[in-house]
């Protein structure tokens, strides 16, 4: 716990000072399913699961474009292809199904649930309410948008799908090994990811990204660990709730910490920078270049308040 705090000062410092461009409400429970085509199904073998999902958030970036939401799925898309790679090759994981399908299954679809919640204007978690308020209204870079994304996600959703799915085989053996060995890959998948934003979405990226601040990087790189870390102690405390008030305890700590968490990376706004971001955008995302020439256009304001 102290070195978590520690951490957590560590990142409020350097949020504080800039090096964050890497970058409570009621408790909500886990979002209930929804029989519609937004959602994964995962029917057939673990790699078709991860390729789904591919495909579902690569639909979901290309229609955000400039939309400043649009981060968090590219850098989803590249944890999926990654993830992809590593399910297709034997032996990367003791099961495949677990972790390829029914975890990475569970956990896009509660993504998908909370992104299409916030444009209907229904309720979504406070962690990412802060998200998807920042990304509508925020002048906040590109790089605080995908960490309220990753924070909303992985500390907020991942306990409940880990929960959901199961911590152990049906022999008692932890599953905590191939937890770790997803984590693994994704971990090697987001350099990338990051690189892509930077060359496509926002300028601060492009410059941060050859030379990033070594606190800002240790402390992307610690606080993620952290956060997954997290995500799996808070899982096994639902999974030990026996009674619904014990798990409402739990739930209620796990809404707090990822809220509070999205209150301090929704901390530092640049006036005027999402000007900056929206032109940087269409004038290297592909598809906007493409459409308008190479030339800037007026504005993305729309973009910005919806997607199809």
């Amino acid at each position: 716990m102290a070195g978590t705090r520690g951490v957590f000062f560590k990142l409020s410092t350097a949020v504080v000072a800039g090096t964050a461009l890497l970058a409570g409400g009621p408790a909500l429970a886990a979002p209930p399913p929804r029989d519609d085509a937004r959602r994964l199904s995962c029917e057939g073998p673990a790699v078709g699961c991860v390729r789904e999902a591919r495909q579902t958030l690569t639909r979901l970036r290309d229609a955000l474009g400039c939309d400043h939401r649009a981060p968090f799925p590219v850098i989803y898309v590249q944890l999926e292809r990654a993830l992809e790679a590593a399910a297709a090759k034997p032996g990367s994981f003791d099961d495949p199904d677990w972790l390829a399908g029914d975890l990475n299954t569970g956990f896009v679809n509660l993504y998908l649930d909370a992104y299409h919640a916030d444009r209907e204007g229904r309720p979504v978690p406070q962690a990412w309410k802060t998200a998807f308020g920042a990304a509508r209204t925020g002048d906040v870079n590109a790089g605080q948008d995908v960490l309220l994304g990753a924070n909303a996600h992985i500390q907020r959703d991942m306990p409940y799908v880990l929960a959901s799915v199961g911590l152990t085989r049906p022999g008692g053996a932890s599953r905590k090994a191939d937890y770790n060995r997803f984590q693994t890959v994704l971990d090697r998948a987001y350099a990338p990811a990051v690189q892509q934003i930077a060359r496509h979405y926002d300028p601060v990226l492009a410059l941060a990204d050859a030379r990033w601040n070594p606190i800002a990087g240790y402390t992307a790189g610690r606080l993620f660990r952290i956060w997954r870390e997290q995500a799996w102690a808070h899982a096994r405390q639902l999974a030990a709730a026996t009674t619904p008030a014990a798990r409402h305890v739990v739930e209620r700590r796990i809404e707090a910490n990822a809220a509070r968490w999205a209150l301090l990376l929704n901390t530092v706004h640049v006036p005027g920078y999402r000007a900056v971001r929206d032109t940087y955008c269409r004038t290297h995302r592909p598809g906007d270049r493409a459409a308008t020439g190479g030339q800037t256009t007026p504005t993305t304001a729309g973009l910005n308040r919806s997607a199809t």
